[in-house]
């Protein structure tokens, strides 16, 4: 873009620890502590971080339910020289927590902005679970209440390993859906970075039964043999479908039209695919 380092400080998405607050860089903190105003998921949870670590700062809301005024709110701050840090309740905004928009707006105008990087859950959970052999994986954040087992089996036609998030509160619900569409085990990585980081292997629903359905969950599965040359005629899939449900995991045009041709879709309907379902997902948010 252009800008001076300076310039960029202005704005700030930072990735908070996900659970172990040893986890907290050194540039985030900085972040935190250059900032005029911070705007935070949780207030709560922003409050116990910034107390752990000595900073004072006046926090704002920004979450799923107000997000579009709290970009306004951003935007209004940053035009009076304010400088300003997003932060999600745990992990990097933008990804399965609110932040997209924000991003969205400040392209649209033209402001300079900075991610501050950090400890990510599904990378670790990639690397953990063993099931992502070629270090390749396709990110799914949550799986939606409505719709859920369509979705799943949406994502049953994508041919690599899956990484879904998961709350402790539906973790066995979603288990079985993935039991159901994809093959076993499902790795199931629990509480990352936190004391109680445990790490199981799901095959049967008595296996589901055992778990222990506290913190917040990763779950992998390896679909790494799906869409394969012995299978792609019996690949039935609805592409526009699909599509929305990538473009509102904040996925890029640009992958949701590789994820399509990898799924049998032919490659000029695949890049109209995706790219109407990213217009179409930006224009339903502003």
């Amino acid at each position: 873009m252009g800008f001076t380092p300076e310039e960029r400080a202005k704005c700030r998405l930072v990735c908070t620890p996900i659970g172990n607050l040893s986890d907290m860089t050194q540039r985030a903190l900085s972040a935190l502590k250059e900032a005029d105003i911070i705007f935070a998921e949780d207030t709560r949870t922003a409050a116990a971080l910034l107390n752990h670590f000595a900073i004072r700062k006046p926090v704002k809301p920004y979450h799923k339910d107000n997000e579009p005024d709290a970009v306004k709110a951003v935007l209004r701050e940053l035009a009076s020289g304010r400088g300003i840090v997003l932060i999600s309740e745990a992990g990097m905004p933008g990804i399965s927590d609110p932040g997209g928009l924000l991003v969205c707006a400040l392209l649209e105008n033209n402001i300079p902005f900075e991610i501050v990087p950090g400890v990510n859950a599904a990378v670790l959970a990639a690397v953990a679970s063993g099931l992502c052999k070629e270090g390749k994986f396709f990110f799914a954040g949550f799986i939606p209440h409505k719709g859920a087992e369509k979705t799943v089996q949406l994502f049953a036609s994508i041919p690599y390993p899956i990484i879904f998030y998961e709350s402790p509160h539906r973790v066995r619900e979603s288990l079985k859906l993935l039991l159901k569409f994809f093959p076993p085990p499902v790795a199931v990585c629990r509480e990352l970075t936190k004391i109680h980081e445990e790490i199981v292997y799901v095959s049967t629903t008595e296996d589901i039964d055992k778990l222990t359905v506290k913190g917040e969950f990763c779950l992998v599965v390896d679909n790494g043999g799906a869409g394969t040359q012995e299978d792609t005629g019996n690949i039935n899939i609805k592409a526009d479908a699909l599509a929305g449900i990538l473009a509102e995991n904040s996925v890029s045009a640009k992958n949701i039209a590789y994820v399509l041709k990898k799924c049998g879709i032919k490659r000029n309907i695949a890049y109209l695919t995706a790219q109407f379902a990213v217009k179409n997902f930006l224009l339903h948010f502003r």
